[in-house]
């Protein structure tokens, strides 16, 4: 389910990107190219309050989430002097979320893997001396793996286990950045990026006395991610 929605999210962006520049480009030099390098993710996650029923839960219970670091990977595919189509993956990395408002001291609530591939066009304006500065926009599908909730969050309801579920959300990516070119193949791209995240988590605690306790928190973030690749052209 989750890889046909992404698969549905990069059929939606390319043809726009067909449309908006015609025919791929016409010469076969570098009109592909490929990126790896580094990027930080720092979150400021906006959440809710913990909620379950009445009497389970008490008010102000939050989440928020640790920064990220990020290996980066991405095809671009050229379609035109300005115009290209890029598809960007990595591997994913561990998000822990961990307690906020009154539930600071809990400290690690939960952990998961955190996808977000990426399909967007990016513009670059060709006509500056030494760095080409562009712009990008597409969309993101953010899902998450290995999904797993603390001992201290089961412990904070005295219960004998959690299990939790992050809900998968599709949402809006922007970029801005340069590229300084090394020579005919080599380049090196610094850039920043940001992407809507709305998402929910809902967690089942095994209470001994009561049985399964759903609890749930609403969960939204525009990420700022600061990049820092090398590309090679080919």
């Amino acid at each position: 389910m989750q890889a046909k929605k992404l698969i549905t999210s990069v059929v939606a962006v390319l043809p726009i990107a067909s449309t908006l520049c015609g025919a791929a480009y016409a010469d076969d030099i570098d009109n592909n190219s490929v990126r790896i390098g580094y990027a930080k993710v720092r979150f400021n996650i906006q959440s809710g309050d913990l909620t379950g029923p009445p009497g389970t839960t008490p008010p102000g219970l939050k989440i928020g989430a640790k920064d990220l670091d990020i290996l980066a990977i991405s095809y671009e595919r050229r379609l035109s002097s300005n115009w290209a189509a890029q598809l960007q993956v990595g591997i994913p990395p561990i998000l822990t979320a961990v307690g906020a408002g009154v539930a600071t001291p809990v400290g690690t609530v939960a952990k998961a893997r955190i996808w977000f591939p990426t399909a967007m066009v990016r513009y670059t304006f060709v006509d500056f001396p030494v760095i080409r500065p562009y712009v990008g926009m597409g969309m993101t599908y953010t899902f998450f793996t290995d999904q797993r909730s603390s001992p201290a969050y089961t412990n904070a309801f005295q219960g004998s286990s959690s299990a939790i579920n992050l809900k998968s959300a599709l949402g809006p990516y922007a970029r801005v950045g340069f590229e300084y070119p090394i020579d005919q193949q080599w380049c090196i791209n610094m850039e920043y990026s940001t992407f809507r995240l709305k998402t929910s988590a809902t967690v089942v605690t095994q209470t001994p006395g009561i049985g399964a306790i759903a609890r749930q928190v609403a969960i939204k973030d525009s990420p700022h991610i600061f990049g820092l690749t090398i590309g090679y052209k080919f």
